[in-house]
């Protein structure tokens, strides 16, 4: 998730995309029109289009369910579920006041909320506030905790998140904290209050001087080894790339790598890792569609070790939002129609994505996305059942 001035390098702003979608709607609310939910070769977001990597069985596959979490005096945006050990799910999920607009998940009122469901599907219900930035142990480096990722290991849970750094204005630092219980309490890990992941000191090293520090964290333990993934863009922040911090202590210190572990050719962000069958997966978004061939869409990043990621193995994990939407042309029109409307991408791409694992297997894709698809006037996460495969 970008600022408003780092999104001015890569999106056009919400009038010129108006202009835009009025141009494209009739060729594109056609293709939703045309398409039904079983059967797919294909996704509608792709006509017309040439893939540069093939289709996963689960974005073929999916079912929007609905909305997952849903307050119309919260923004919602990045979303981490788990089943606990009550069989529940839990969702802990970055939110921000309604008032302050899109651009206040990086301001002083930016929390992690946990919310709970006796089902994926949901409802969810909120729970409590997990972290704010009252809570951090130094304010002058720490400031709006965002984009949770929620894990399981070592029979602990471990809470990775970003936060400001307001010693240096724009950029950003990757945090962990712990707990026993989901429920808490929870403490910050390691010795440096929290703090696991910051851009090198060293010129040599190819996070130096990152455009905006280090972010969008994700999390693997491989043999003995701790793992965590982040996203640096240097010198500029729209060559992003991945790298990891490994180390053999859960809470550190973790070392980072030499150099960047993945081979994007575009604009990439908002990864989650998981293992499945002998096999590490990194998901994340493809922004500006340049690694897929969609604007927009979801890639699955696969390998063999966890420490390499080639594009050459990489499929389309998920499409947009409007590729699973059941709305048809008419609907559509109307929902575009509201001028109240929360819009940040006509496209409707979805982003901050997370796999839910039930009974051990990928079994639920939750996510944000650009269009509030219920009508609403704030971000809120979708939830969809998937169903994974490996094609032969």
């Amino acid at each position: 998730l970008l600022s408003r001035r780092q999104r001015q390098m890569c999106i056009r702003d919400r009038s010129n995309r108006r202009a835009f979608w009025s141009v494209l709607s009739g060729f594109m609310l056609l293709s939703v029109s045309g398409y039904t939910q079983t059967n797919r070769a294909s996704l509608p977001s792709s006509a017309g289009k040439e893939l540069k990597v093939p289709y996963a069985p689960m974005a073929l596959n999916a079912e929007l369910i609905g909305p997952a979490i849903s307050e119309k005096d919260w923004f919602n945006w990045c979303v981490s579920p788990i089943q606990g050990k009550d069989g529940k799910i839990h969702i802990f999920s970055s939110r921000w006041p309604a008032a302050e607009g899109m651009e206040g998940w990086y301001g002083r009122n930016a929390e992690i909320a946990h919310f709970v469901a006796e089902r994926p599907e949901g409802p969810f219900t909120y729970v409590g506030k997990v972290m704010t930035t009252d809570m951090f142990p130094d304010p002058k480096t720490m400031s709006a905790p965002h984009n949770p990722r929620l894990e399981y290991v070592d029979g602990k849970y471990i809470l990775l998140y970003i936060c400001q750094n307001p010693s240096r204005q724009g950029k950003m630092r990757v945090g962990m904290m712990i707990a026993d219980r989901l429920e808490g309490p929870w403490r910050f890990a390691g010795d440096n209050g929290g703090i696991m992941v910051d851009p090198s000191d060293d010129p040599a090293h190819w996070t130096y001087n990152a455009a905006i520090g280090a972010d969008n964290p994700a999390f693997l333990k491989i043999g003995k080894k701790y793992y965590i993934y982040y996203k640096c863009g240097t010198p500029n922040h729209m060559d992003a790339k991945y790298g990891y911090a490994v180390s053999e202590r859960l809470e550190g210190p973790y070392t980072l790598c030499d150099a960047p572990i993945i081979d994007n050719v575009s604009y990439l962000e908002d990864a989650q890792a998981f293992a499945y069958r002998g096999k590490y997966y990194l998901l994340t978004t493809d922004n500006l569609g340049g690694n897929t061939g969609v604007y927009g869409d979801l890639i699955l990043w696969e390998s063999t070790d966890g420490l390499r990621f080639k594009l050459a193995d990489a499929k389309i994990a998920m499409g947009n939002i409007f590729d699973y939407w059941k709305g048809n042309e008419q609907d559509r029109k109307r929902l575009f129609d509201n001028q109240k409307l929360f819009i940040r991408d006509y496209s409707g791409k979805l982003e901050r994505p997370a796999v839910l694992f039930i009974k051990g297997k990928p079994a639920y894709l939750y996510a944000a996305a650009d269009v509030n698809i219920s009508g609403g006037s704030v971000a809120e996460s979708y939830v969809f059942k998937i169903e994974w495969k490996t094609k032969k």
